[in-house]
């Protein structure tokens, strides 16, 4: 029993110490909640001073954007109609340049028109003159070549031996042969005075045929011999023939600078062409062919060249005149 009554004791005494903590705690924790309640409050009321400041600026915002909406509205409105009042000008502008424009076109065109109209008429009386300066040339040529039949009757006439850009041709003359004497000829040089065989007595003579100086490939021959004759001794000449007259072979040596080669015209009989044998029955003019005769007017070397728009082979026409100093 004592046992039971000490421990009841001690029971009491030990619930009386928890009281006492425990109220002391709860105590405490109230003091703490009123703290954090004071807080929360506190911190409320700023939130609201906070969001009542906000509503007024964004009250304060809205204001300034509806000013400015209307500001805009307005001007928008007021650039429309400077915009509608310049596009109307413009326009008014543009019409009144394009009528000034056809107006100044139809103008010119009916100037034109008038001044056009000789000139039409010119160009008429060209053409009718150019179609009779075609047929009086075709009727020269064909008495030409009538000529050359009557003048010298029984021409030999060797066909097929050089082509012109393809087309055979036919040479008029006898062949001339390395180991021939030199036919004699008569040509004109660039002052109409005579040249013949013996004009270049007692010298080696390079004689270069060719159709015309006013081509391009006989114009190419003609510098290169110039060329190489200045590097020959005096005893070698360079003669170039062509049916060209003599004044426009003077003119072309002049505007090439040719001044070794001598150039000379076979425009009158025919005679250079014919004795060689490099007349072209078909054009009248002389085949691309180099005759080398030396100093006892022996012919010692020929070139006929095949193809009329082909140059010669000019390595072999200066060893063969090397070989003969």
């Amino acid at each position: 029993m004592k046992a039971i009554k000490k421990a009841k004791k001690a029971v009491k005494k030990t619930a009386g110490k928890v009281s006492k903590k425990t109220a002391k705690s709860v105590k405490k924790a109230a003091q703490g909640a009123g703290k954090v309640e004071a807080k929360w409050r506190k911190f409320i009321a700023q939130k609201d001073d906070l969001i009542k400041k906000l509503k007024g600026q964004v009250a304060d915002k809205q204001g300034v954007l509806r000013e400015g909406e209307k500001t805009v509205r307005e001007a928008m409105g007021r650039a429309q109609e400077e915009i509608s009042v310049i596009k109307e000008k413009t326009d008014q502008t543009l019409m009144e340049w394009k009528g000034k424009a056809e107006a100044e076109y139809k103008r010119l065109k009916e100037e034109l028109e008038e001044k056009a109209q000789p000139w039409g008429d010119k160009v008429k009386e060209l053409e009718e003159y150019k179609k009779k300066a075609e047929k009086k040339l075709a009727e020269m040529q064909t008495k030409a070549k009538e000529y050359v039949a009557k003048a010298v009757p029984g021409t030999a006439e060797r066909p097929g031996l050089v082509t012109f850009k393809g087309g055979p041709m036919t040479l008029l003359g006898p062949e001339v042969k390395v180991g021939d004497k030199a036919p004699d000829f008569k040509v004109a040089d660039n002052g109409l005075q005579p040249a013949t065989l013996d004009s270049f007595r007692g010298k080696i003579k390079i004689i270069s045929a060719v159709p015309s100086l006013d081509t391009p490939v006989c114009d190419m021959e003609t510098r290169r011999f110039n060329e190489e004759a200045g590097k020959m001794p005096d005893n070698v000449v360079v003669l170039t023939v062509s049916m060209d007259l003599p004044f426009a072979q003077k003119r072309w040596c002049a505007a090439a600078g040719v001044d070794k080669v001598k150039t000379l015209s076979d425009y009158q009989g025919r005679s250079f062409g014919l004795a060689y044998g490099v007349l072209i029955k078909e054009l009248q003019l002389l085949a691309r062919t180099v005759f080398i005769v030396d100093d006892q007017d022996i012919v010692r070397y020929v070139e006929r060249v095949p193809e009329i728009t082909k140059e010669p082979d000019y390595d072999r026409v200066l060893s063969a005149v090397k070989a003969l100093l």
